[in-house]
């Protein structure tokens, strides 16, 4: 697509947004001011007033009708003599004046912007260079020269830190910048360190970056067949098992979204912007289907603002989350979303998933019940490879138990959930350590006096669960457990302590279960 019409096609879906913003020049009292010369410009409530919407962001409007009128704004009302002043006005734009302020004196100036017009831009010369503090803004043009502290004040507007604002512009048309390593002669090399860098060495760098990126996918036997095909990008995801893998490929297209982000909104960007949409989408479903990042999901915030609105289109929308199954397995669709895949994609988002819902539910909750769910994944895996029907099958009895938040267990029947899950790892613990020996006959018993210890340890104000709370309630645990006749089977009291921490452990972990259980929920 040609240049133009490129950014036309861009431009488009900002279209009610552009058909309103406005410019506003902010000019200097002169000698003309004293006629009322310029006054739209030159008073400075008005200039205040302008400066104010300047530094306020766009508003959010939904889009236009192919149908509408291209006026901006419906303009403000104006009575006749308004309209006189203004066609004998001395506008900077207007050569045709005649008697140039003799309506001014019979009336007052009208308001050149309309009210609800957001200004875009403002236009200055020598001034708003002190005392003028405006982080939003992002872009200067400068068209005269400038030098010196000047030339700094003026780079200095475009660098103000903002939320959403990685990086500010400067597009000279004039070529002051000439002058900016004389400006910056004053200060430490350190400071002026990648100070500024120049569009065009943005511009070349943007295509070594994409390459690299091409290099890992086509050693990695991804193509761009793969990238453009539902079915063959579900295939392509097993590239991506190995995790350094899919880190360097993380650190590839952050590094070329980053260029991308500062090259942003120049045409030499354009050229990039369909593989950017599909190499992102790439990501988005590695990321769900290893569920690497936190919650498992995906976000666009890694991204940078204008290349967010470049792709999220591509990346976002009911069709393309029918595609990918929910991050949990209790998520309501799951199985019916899995079960749409074929054999080997079912399987491996069943083993993911599971292994997701384990590490992020289970093993806090219930450890016991974690190791033991964690060790039937592995062994799934491991005794049935390449076997993906039969892995599906597996993976959906398991994942049917991993649901279930009480388990029937003669063992525990009669306990409450959270005495069940204190029991199996309290079993757990004794079967790994041959270091203690329990002198009664039962640990049942054992099992409600200690969640009662813990709850009643962790529900004093003074605890925090800090370092020095964890080894408090460990001692009390650990006393309650020598009450209890468990003793270490020889001189060594350590693998009892290493036990009551455990137990610590996992009564913190799970604080608010047992705070419920001392308020007698």
């Amino acid at each position: 697509m040609e240049g133009r019409l490129r950014y036309l096609h861009q431009a488009h879906q900002f279209r009610a947004l552009l058909r309103r913003i406005d410019f506003v020049p902010v000019i200097s009292p002169s000698t003309g001011s004293k006629h009322g010369q310029w006054a739209e410009w030159t008073v400075s409530r008005r200039q205040e007033a302008y400066i104010a919407r300047f530094q306020k962001g766009f508003p959010l409007l939904p889009p236009d009708s192919v149908w509408a009128p291209a006026t901006a704004v419906t303009p403000p009302a104006s009575t006749p003599e308004a309209e006189a002043a203004d066609r004998n006005a001395d506008h900077p734009w207007s050569h045709a004046v005649t008697e140039p302020h003799a309506s001014r004196r019979r009336g007052a100036v009208p308001e050149p912007v309309h009210p609800d017009s957001p200004i875009a831009m403002l236009i200055v010369k020598s001034m708003l260079l002190t005392g003028f503090d405006a982080p939003r803004e992002q872009v200067l043009y400068l068209d005269r020269p400038i030098r010196g502290a000047e030339l700094l004040q003026a780079v200095a507007r475009v660098n103000r830190p903002h939320p959403g604002k990685e990086i500010g512009y400067v597009v000279d048309y004039y070529g002051v910048f000439g002058h900016l390593n004389k400006a910056l002669a004053g200060y430490r090399e350190a400071d002026q360190h990648d100070t500024m860098r120049s569009m065009s060495v943005e511009i070349e760098g943007l295509e070594p970056a994409a390459a690299a990126v091409r290099d890992l996918l086509r050693d990695l036997g991804v193509t761009d067949a793969d990238l453009t095909d539902p079915v063959r990008l579900r295939a392509a995801l097993d590239r991506f098992e190995d995790e350094d893998t899919r880190l360097a490929f993380d650190t590839a297209l952050h590094d070329f979204l980053d260029t991308m982000e500062r090259v942003l909104p120049h045409e030499a960007a354009l050229d990039y912007v369909n593989d950017a949409r599909h190499w992102g989408l790439l990501q988005k479903r590695v990321r769900r289907l290893f569920r690497d990042a936190e919650g498992g999901t995906f976000t666009l915030r890694r991204y940078g603002r204008k290349v967010r609105a470049m792709i999220a289109e591509h990346l976002e929308g009911p069709e393309i989350e029918e595609a990918i199954p929910p991050v949990w397995i209790t998520a309501d669709g799951f199985d019916d979303a899995v079960r749409a895949l074929p054999p080997r994609e079912a399987a491996a988002e069943m083993g993911h998933a599971l292994r997701f819902h384990l590490e992020e539910r289970v093993r806090r909750e219930d450890p016991e019940k974690y190791q033991r769910l964690s060790e039937r994944v592995e062994e799934i895996l491991r005794t049935t490879p390449d076997r993906f029907e039969e892995q599906a099958e597996r993976f959906a009895r398991l994942i049917e138990e991993a649901r279930q938040e009480h388990e029937e267990d003669p063992e525990v029947a009669g306990l409450s959930p959270l005495e069940q899950r204190t029991y199996r790892l309290l079993v757990q613990l004794m079967a790994d350590s041959s270091e203690v020996r329990n002198t009664e006959d039962s640990i049942r018993p054992l099992v409600g006096q200690l969640c009662d210890v813990a709850a009643e340890t962790m529900v004093k104000v003074s605890y925090q669960g800090q370092s020095q709370d964890l080894s408090t309630l460990a001692g009390v645990i650990q006393g309650r457990l020598l009450a209890s006749g468990l003793r270490p089977t020889g001189k060594d009291w350590a693998p009892l302590n290493a036990m009551a921490e455990r137990l610590a452990s996992f009564a913190n972990d799970n604080r608010r279960q047992f705070l419920g259980r001392a308020r007698g929920e």
